[in-house]
């Protein structure tokens, strides 16, 4: 019996931190706009809506800081910085350039299962598109979650540690960005997942290069438009 308890693997997994926590709640507002560009959130504010003290909020900041997701104030503070046209253009240039080199990895080294998830995911998709909630916030949030996951699913079968690691220092100016493409036209975009699917189980690798770089032209366009008004644009 003592042996058998001394060679099991235990492996403790601590609860979130409040910090971790309340970084989680603050990421997502303004990845959604919830928190508006622009817009200063305060220590005091923060601490007292989520009944907390303000080490951890402090602390929150301090992560969203380095993330480049907020901007010291000299007010005190943080700030959610401006989303420029020039801030748009240049990220997805640089997403363009590392997504058409991921999905050209993808095409060789995608496995079934990855294939039929992402199947799994324009079926959810066309499902919420198909829904009343496709002109509803709860919808559009829903496709935004399911669009980032397409595309993180691919860059994963890419098979390369290295190419990861560059993107994830993209992926929230990413999502932030994507949430804001979303709200022109979602239809197109999801067709364009489905060809990528089947250009990917075809290893069709010159279309697949070819739509991924459309896509991503068409995904800036779309946020720059967003940008422009703040009204959403039904296409469902």
């Amino acid at each position: 019996m003592k042996e058998s308890l001394a060679q099991e693997e235990v492996v403790i997994i601590p609860p979130k931190s409040i910090s971790d926590q309340i970084y989680d709640v603050l990421k997502e507002r303004i990845l959604l706009g919830r928190i508006a560009p622009g817009e200063r959130i305060i220590e005091s504010t923060i601490a007292e809506e989520l009944k907390t003290s303000r080490t951890p909020v402090r602390e929150a900041f301090q992560r969203l800081v380095q993330d480049g997701l907020v901007e010291r104030v000299l007010q005190g503070g943080v700030r959610v910085p401006l989303i420029t046209p020039q801030m748009i253009k240049e990220i997805y240039g640089i997403r363009a350039v590392l997504e058409v080199y991921a999905v050209e990895l993808a095409c060789d080294n995608i496995d079934i299962e990855t294939l039929q998830k992402l199947k799994e995911m324009a079926l959810q998709a066309r499902k919420v598109l198909g829904s009343p909630d496709a002109n509803r916030p709860e919808g559009w949030i829903a496709l935004w979650r399911i669009n980032t996951a397409f595309h993180e699913s691919i860059c994963k079968a890419a098979g390369s540690e290295y190419l990861l690691k560059i993107l994830s220092q993209l992926k929230d100016l990413v999502m932030r960005f994507r949430f804001l493409s979303l709200r022109k036209t979602r239809i197109r975009a999801w067709d364009e997942h489905e060809l990528i699917i089947r250009y990917l189980e075809n290893k069709d690798k010159y279309q697949l290069k070819e739509l991924m770089k459309a896509h991503i032209e068409l995904a800036k366009a779309d946020a720059l438009k967003s940008l422009e008004s703040s009204e959403w644009e039904k296409d469902v």
